[in-house]
């Protein structure tokens, strides 16, 4: 006769990984239903994802490329859809993701499941759009006869390590404000203003010399860097490693903090 062992002892991570590989069909699950509760009984459906960064593509070039005569080596308009590309990526993953515990209580109370594959679900919506929205890159880019290059290959590992950052970032929070709600309000409000800290829709040479190297600090602003370079060509700063080993050691930190109060959830919610 088989036997079931039940224990209180925290799972280890060779046994959370397992579980979460098994509840991938979940996964898939749970992005299917955010993509149909997002764009239901919308005319324009998922059209809606061209429209929103097109406008704000449309303002940005029209206030800094026009009224502040910023110059960039490569079209503007190429220059700030892809900050705002991968920008909407980070922001949706972190928001969604972070929010992801809360979006699902009767869920978390009615299955046993890794509650970890909540946020992770939201990658899946992010990087549907993510690829809608290149699309519309890509077609600018040959509009303006951007040269081809090997690199050009590298733009979809470079943004591997966002992906991860953004999902350390709200396993993170979401692991804080199971018992500190108020965080949950006060970090992502903060972390908005990171656009100004990135440069989306300005160029790095518009930071005096002195503090241009604490950019580097910032994980986000030396992806964009780094795929900007993939994508364009152009001067690259050695110091963009130090943001994405930062990506990865808060993808790290986020997950082990998720998976040590995991265990609480269900008892807060």
């Amino acid at each position: 006769m088989n036997s079931t062992l039940i224990s209180a002892k925290p799972d280890s991570l060779v046994e959370y990984l397992i579980k979460i590989w098994r509840n991938r069909s979940l996964i898939l699950t749970l992005a299917k239903r955010d993509l149909k509760v997002k764009y239901a009984q919308t005319l324009l459906g998922l059209t809606w994802t061209v429209i929103q960064p097109l406008v704000a593509v449309t303002i940005y070039t029209l206030f800094f490329a026009g009224l502040m005569n910023f110059k960039t080596e490569e079209p503007y308009i190429l220059f700030v859809l892809s900050g705002i590309l991968l920008w909407n990526l980070f922001n949706y993953i972190f928001s969604q993701g972070s929010s992801s515990l809360t979006q699902n209580q009767d869920l978390i109370k009615k299955l046993a499941f890794p509650k970890i594959i909540l946020p992770i679900s939201k990658t899946i919506l992010a990087m549907v759009e993510l690829s809608i929205t290149a699309l519309l890159l890509l077609a600018l880019m040959i509009y303006f006869q951007v040269e081809l290059r090997w690199s050009m290959l590298l733009a979809p590992f470079i943004i591997l390590p966002l992906v991860l950052m953004s999902l350390g970032l709200a396993f993170t929070l979401s692991a804080i404000t199971i018992e500190k709600r108020d965080l949950f309000h006060i970090i992502p409000f903060l972390v908005n203003f990171g656009i100004w800290l990135t440069p989306v829709f300005y160029p790095v040479s518009l930071i005096p010399a002195k503090y241009a190297d604490l950019l580097y600090l910032n994980p986000i602003a030396c992806i964009l860097q780094l795929f900007r370079w993939s994508l364009f060509g152009g001067a690259l700063n050695p110091l963009v490693l130090v943001g994405i080993s930062l990506s990865f050691l808060i993808f790290i930190i986020g997950f082990f903090l998720f998976k040590s109060k995991e265990d609480k959830i269900i008892d807060v919610l």
